[in-house]
């Protein structure tokens, strides 16, 4: 039988972040997935071009802790709050995160939600990326009670600018109660395989009801950049290509 190519390392590396491989966590879809450097690969490439100096960013549905340590690397990032619901995450994340050296980072194990709820219910899968708020469409291993965290009063008191979300499926309801006064961007991945496009639109129609549009320039498919439309817009200029008049 071939071992796998990972086998050979203590850790994988992906978008220069080194991954602990333990294949509790790593199973071999994701092994393969940073292998072939496609893991959370879209978003990684625009994280760049979406922070901005002095940035306080809530990164929500963090998983093991991957994008929370780019956007920690970010020149001027002033803190990221690393968000996860799923708790077998957590001691791996912090793993993550020290290896890869990255400091300006809280992770909280939590729901977040206006709803009042102590805890909600959240699905276990074998591999961590399919874990979610919802018990389909795929069969889940294991439900947990997960205590809760008031996202309005985190928006608030931690004067949040930037939300990156990837919480399969929950994203067409986490907004519609959300205060987005103070956020200026909000970075995430659609799930039209849970939510359907009755899902997307309501994502498209909660943002847009609060002064959110569609930044074209940032988002490639499923994964898209909301930006605040400011009242004296001043636009902004394609960069004129190489050789092009």
């Amino acid at each position: 039988m071939e071992k796998s190519v990972a086998r050979e390392f203590e850790y994988l590396e992906t978008c220069n972040v080194r991954i602990p491989f333990d294949r509790r966590i790593i199973t071999p879809p994701i092994e393969q997935a940073i292998l072939a450097d496609q893991f959370e690969a879209e978003e990684a490439a625009q994280i760049p071009l979406i922070v901005q100096e002095g940035d306080t960013v809530l990164d929500i549905g963090a998983g093991i802790g991957f994008i929370s340590t780019l956007l920690a690397r970010q020149s001027g990032v002033k803190q990221v709050i690393s968000v996860e619901a799923n708790p077998d995450l957590m001691p791996f994340m912090e793993s993550l995160h020290l290896v890869n050296n990255v400091h300006n980072i809280e992770r909280v194990n939590a729901v977040l939600t206006n709803c009042g709820a102590d805890s909600m219910a959240f699905y276990q899968r074998n591999d961590f990326w399919m874990g979610s708020l919802m018990a389909g469409p795929n069969p889940y291993e294991r439900k947990i009670e997960v205590a809760t965290k008031n996202l309005n009063a985190l928006l608030r008191d931690r004067a949040v600018d930037l939300i990156v979300c990837d919480i399969e499926g929950a994203e067409a309801m986490i907004f519609a109660d959300a205060d987005l006064a103070g956020v200026d961007r909000i970075y995430l991945e659609l799930h039209d395989h849970i939510t359907g496009l009755c899902g997307v639109k309501s994502v498209f129609d909660q943002l847009s009801s609060k002064g959110f549009a569609f930044d074209p320039r940032h988002s490639n498919g499923a994964i898209v950049l909301f930006r605040r439309v400011q009242k004296h817009e001043v636009l902004r200029p394609y960069a004129r290509l190489a050789g092009k008049e």
